[in-house]
């Protein structure tokens, strides 16, 4: 189980406070719907919930269809070297990283479009 002190809960309760939580959740699932997955997060998961099943995907996607892995990164715009840098590490350590870099750039993404409204 995350603790409080988790980096991405810490990210995701941020996000919160700014109310933009749900905008988040619409912008995951968008990206992951333009990459042809089949996931969808609901609008009212929980900060602990979004990132199990953040995990869960990346977990599975790795281990059964890498290519579509490489594919949502790219989508997400997660840079390359960010990746070459992980890629020794272990698989739970590595979703976990992973899926932090993944929320700080859908974040970047939801904030910017609510700060030019």
């Amino acid at each position: 189980m995350l603790s409080k002190q988790d980096p991405i809960l810490q990210l995701i309760n941020q996000i919160q406070k700014e109310d933009l939580l749900i905008k988040l959740i619409l912008q995951i699932n968008k990206d992951a719907n333009l990459v042809g997955l089949d996931f969808s997060l609901s609008e009212k998961s929980t900060p602990q919930n979004i990132v199990f099943n953040l995990h869960k995907l990346l977990i599975d996607l790795i281990n059964n269809n890498f290519s579509d892995y490489v594919n949502l990164l790219y989508r997400i715009d997660i840079p390359e070297k960010e990746l070459i840098r992980l890629q020794s590490l272990e698989i739970e350590i590595l979703t976990e990283k992973v899926a932090i870099l993944i929320l700080r750039k859908e974040w970047q993404k939801v904030w910017f479009k609510s700060k030019s409204l």
